[in-house]
């Protein structure tokens, strides 16, 4: 009798302990996940001890020393084993043990967005561009150069230096004259070919970007980006104006100021000046380039494939009324132009036994004839050509013949060895200070008449006699 009471008990005490347990447990998985905030938490049923827990019951295993487990849910599981490790750890600081925490995961760096500047200087060059050249070159930073014709012909030399240096250079018109170059589209579009014909001469490639002197807004209304757009230029203003050519000797303090107003843009096109009288732009350049590069930036150089910065059209500009181009106008000059810039085909000349070659860009296609500039196609196949200022015409001396090409009265005057004398009728264009004829004429009359012309997937080839 007295051994069954002391069963009773000893199953009453075993009972009550597993209870407590479980109880212990639920607790322990419902706090954790409140404390996680999870939402689940606020949802989450505890497990209640079953009915019979009071009375100890067989558990398959136990007895041969299995582990105890139970069926928990994925946040019942980790909210046990959350609170066996934080039972663990307790224990081991109360016995005077170190719990080592697991090393932290450094945090992700931070995604920063990329940001570019393009420093861009017009007017020039001038006898400042070589000090700006060597600054840049120091620094290791390219930049854009918008340049003016009449500048470039005085000093082709610092054109030479910039491209060479691995710079930019755009279009600025010829010479900056606003009364001329916003009077009508006619005139600007002059201005930007012979610009054009003086750089290609210089570098031997055409400059596709183009600045309007004093930006965009105020001069050009809607025909002025329609056409140059058609005819393959890229209009660049700014976004950044260092303030420099607002008035006569601005202090280089002053142009870095307004220089780095904003470094946060993630682009940046500043403008500044390397004409004449702009000494303190060379002297603030340096500090410009420290304080982008410190910022983050990198410096790049505009082409027709970066995305253009252009003004919107003024109400002042749009209600100027500058003449229209004609269609014909258009069709002649516009349309052609563009070809000038698409990548294409060299053009080989195989001339007797002499051959040369006009890259995509050196010559065009108009009305299924080839048309060339007059002294790139002569020079190359070993003939002279010189300028007739009282005529402005083109003189070549060339295969024995003296030619004038002659863009007043489109005709083409030859004389042979023997001094007779023929004119012919022409196609001759004055483009900028080129001269471009058409090619089957120009041979023609050279004593080199076509034979054949062929294309191929590399090339296009003209053979003569």
């Amino acid at each position: 009798m007295k051994g069954c009471r002391k069963n009773n008990v000893r199953r009453i005490v075993l009972g009550g302990l597993l209870t407590m347990v479980v109880l212990v447990l639920a607790f322990a998985g419902r706090t954790v996940l409140f404390k996680n905030n999870l939402p689940a938490a606020l949802t989450q049923a505890v497990p209640l001890a079953p009915p019979d827990a009071g009375r100890l019951q067989p558990l398959p295993g136990f007895a041969s020393g299995a582990a105890f487990s139970m069926s928990l849910t994925p946040s019942q599981a980790a909210a046990q084993t959350s609170a066996k490790t934080a039972i663990r750890a307790k224990a081991a600081v109360k016995n005077g043990a170190t719990v080592s925490k697991a090393p932290a995961k450094p945090p992700l760096p931070a995604q920063t967005k990329q940001k570019t500047v393009y420093l861009t200087f017009d007017d020039g060059p001038s006898k400042i561009t070589p000090k700006v050249l060597e600054i840049l070159r120091r620094q290791g930073v390219k930049a854009t150069f918008f340049v003016l014709g009449e500048q470039a012909e005085q000093r082709p030399e610092l054109i030479s230096a910039i491209w060479e240096q691995g710079h930019a250079i755009g279009n600025h018109t010829y010479n900056h004259n606003y009364r001329d170059l916003y009077s009508s589209f006619t005139e600007f579009w002059s201005q930007i070919k012979q610009t054009e014909e003086i750089v290609r001469n210089i570098t031997g490639v055409r400059p596709q970007l183009v600045r309007a002197p004093g930006g965009t807004f105020g001069h050009f209304d809607k025909t002025y980006f329609r056409l140059l757009a058609q005819a393959g230029y890229s209009v660049m203003d700014w976004t950044a104006d260092s303030g420099d050519s607002r008035r006569k000797g601005v202090p280089a303090a002053d142009i870095l100021r307004e220089s780095v107003a904003d470094l946060t843009a993630s682009r940046v096109i500043l403008l500044l000046h390397d004409g004449g009288g702009h000494e303190q732009s060379a002297k603030a350049l340096p500090e410009i380039i420290r304080r982008y590069k410190a910022a983050g930036y990198t410096f790049g150089v505009l082409d027709a494939e970066v995305q253009p910065v252009q003004f919107r059209v003024s109400a002042s500009a749009a209600g100027a009324g500058h003449a229209q181009p004609s269609k014909a106008w258009i069709a002649a000059n516009i349309l052609p132009n563009r070809g000038l810039f698409t990548p294409g085909k060299a053009l080989a000349l195989e001339v007797g036994l002499l051959e040369a070659k006009l890259l995509p860009g050196e010559y065009t296609i108009s009305g299924g004839q080839y048309k060339v500039p007059l002294r790139a196609a002569v020079e190359r196949l070993g003939g002279k050509v010189s300028w007739e200022v009282s005529s402005r015409s083109g003189r070549v001396v060339w295969n024995g013949r003296t030619i004038l090409a002659d863009a007043a009265h489109q005709q083409l005057t030859i004389t042979d060895g023997d001094g007779r004398q023929q004119i012919r009728s022409a196609d001759v264009q004055l483009i900028g200070s080129s001269l471009w004829v058409s090619l089957r004429g120009l041979l023609d009359a050279a004593g080199h008449p076509p034979l054949t012309a062929a294309v191929t997937g590399e090339e296009r080839r003209v053979k003569t006699l």
